[in-house]
Parts: structure tokens; sequence; C-alpha cells
């Protein structure tokens, strides 16, 4: 089965791969590669929008939602009957905002020094070629094994791969230029 590419141009809110090393600090995440397919995971990644601001006018714009983790899905360089692209097929998030999720005490330090919000609840969302899809809340007891675990196993339904049709290749710091991606 041929699948479509997201249109980047459509979907201004859509996780942009390999950007949370742009936010500063060691990027948190994962590639794994399957035959046919590879996914990119990570912790925070950019948005679209953001990262069009980012290369335009050099700032990170805050929006109101925001993507705590991230599996992208993309062709294998090789295999991608589209040709050459960066742009994936499906985007599983644990994403919020701090209107619609319920969000966990900020203890008095954290609220003094305008530390982050973590949310006590996400949604489970997927991006694909004709738009979004919000699967309902889950509770954001999450570490990144969990993430990588629900999010990957996710994209496999959707695929309707088995879970061991995708083989950890290494960090995310790895790139996308990655040989094993290719």
């Amino acid at each position: 089965m041929r699948h479509e590419l997201i249109s980047l141009m459509n979907s201004p809110t859509l996780p942009v791969a390999f950007s949370s090393r742009m936010r500063g600090g060691k990027p948190r995440g994962r590639l794994l590669a399957g035959d046919e397919f590879h996914v990119v995971f990570e912790h925070r990644p950019l948005t679209v929008l953001q990262m069009a601001k980012l290369v335009t006018e050099k700032t990170i714009p805050e929006v109101p939602i925001h993507y705590l983790y991230v599996a992208s899905v993309f062709y294998r360089k090789s295999r991608n009957p589209h040709g050459p692209s960066s742009r994936p097929i499906l985007a599983f998030c644990l994403e919020y905002t701090e209107f619609t999720c319920a969000m966990k005490p900020q203890g008095f330090w954290a609220g003094l020094t305008g530390a982050a919000k973590e949310p006590a609840e996400v949604f489970s969302a997927v991006f694909f070629p004709g738009g979004r899809a919000n699967m309902g809340t889950v509770p954001n007891d999450f570490t990144d094994q969990s993430a990588l675990e629900f999010l990957v196993g996710e994209a496999c339904k959707r695929l309707t791969l088995p879970r061991g049709a995708f083989r950890d290749v290494g960090p995310i710091s790895l790139g996308p230029d990655c040989p094993a991606i290719a």
C-alpha cells in the first residue's frame, strides 16, 4: 500500500522531526528502522510554524499546543515511492495545552522560578495526510521508554505491522543522515 505524505503547508502545528535540538540542550529520542519505514521518536519537538519563524526571524514563538513526545513515521529514503522527501506519512503525538488538559500542581519553588507546568494528562493524537485525529486523553505518567512503546505501538497498529518490525537504531543525535534509515 502506498502512503501519501503529510503536507507541511496545511499543517502548521505538525511536530517537526529532529527539531528538539533547536530548543538547546541534548535532544532526547531514538531512531527506529524497519524494512520500508523508519520512526523518529523525540521529546518536545518544535512545530512547523515554530521552525518557520526560527528560520526567518531567529525566534521560537510560543504556541498554545505542546508536544511531550512524538513518533514521526517516514518512508525509508531508499524506499520512498514519492522520491526524496523529508515529509512524514504519520505523526503520533502525546500533546497538551494548558487550557484543555489538567495540569499537575506546582510547588512553591517551581511557581517562583517560572518552571514550566507539567500536564497531568495528555491527548493522544495522530497527524495523517488528510488531517489530524484526537484519540482521547491518557494519564501523563510516561517515561521516555513507555512513551516510545505507546507511540510506536500506535504506528504499528495503523500500518498493520508487528512491533518487531522496527528495530532500535540508536539515539536521535544520529540525525537525519543516519545510514540505517536510508
